[in-house]
């Protein structure tokens, strides 16, 4: 079971002032918000939490009653809440997402650049017969695909709980009847799954991974 939800943060400037949702928010998300220098994304950070207390009503569950920690690598999780739920946050662009699921889960969302260097960026951090996936595509599919492969590639990061401490070239996504399977070393991880999700936007791309 899983829920997910989505915020265009402009709204949300609409509707509240900044100190209206940073009074409302975890101190886990305070510090991150204070370390952050341009009010952009402040407020791209403030509302991936509001998302989460907003999800939180339709499982019954004060936010407020809720206290946050961190386990290891940083991923955050509910210390205290009254039933077992996992959640994750992402945000780019103007867009805020969140993910809420009875397993380890993560999401990502990216705002989608036509940007020439996004090869570049793939043959950084990307696998190698990812490099070769996108090369041997189409070129006016290639940014599509290069933004395909980068959200389902951290999300499962993120649902693993291992972050950036595993490597993006660590593991390879491979599309086995255009689903994203995740290999490491080659080998099939089956303890997680993908779902590629549409934003309703164009401009964007996302995606979470759970644990099955």
């Amino acid at each position: 079971m899983y829920k997910i939800y989505f915020l265009d943060v402009n709204k949300l400037k609409e509707s509240f002032s900044f100190e209206e949702i940073y009074y409302k928010v975890s101190s886990y998300r305070k510090s991150k918000v204070d370390k952050l220098l341009f009010d952009k994304d402040k407020w791209l950070s403030l509302g991936a939490e509001y998302l989460l207390m907003q999800g939180l009503r339709e499982f019954n569950i004060d936010y407020s009653q809720i206290e946050i920690g961190l386990v290891e690598n940083n991923k955050p999780f509910f210390k205290n809440c009254p039933v077992e739920l996992y959640f994750n946050l992402s945000h780019s662009g103007e867009m805020a997402m969140c993910v809420i699921s009875d397993s380890d889960v993560g999401c990502d969302i990216q705002k989608v650049s036509n940007k020439e260097k996004n090869l570049d960026v793939a043959e950084r951090f990307f696998n190698s017969s990812e490099i070769e996936i996108i090369k041997n595509c189409k070129e006016s599919e290639r940014n599509n695909l290069f933004y395909r492969i980068w959200v389902i590639k951290e999300s499962y990061i993120k649902a693993t709980g291992k972050g950036f401490k595993m490597p993006l070239k660590n593991f390879k996504i491979v599309f086995e009847n255009d689903i994203p399977k995740a290999y490491v070393n080659d080998i099939l991880d089956n303890r997680f799954i993908f779902k590629e999700i549409d934003v309703g936007n164009t401009n964007y791309k996302s995606a979470i991974c759970m644990k099955v």
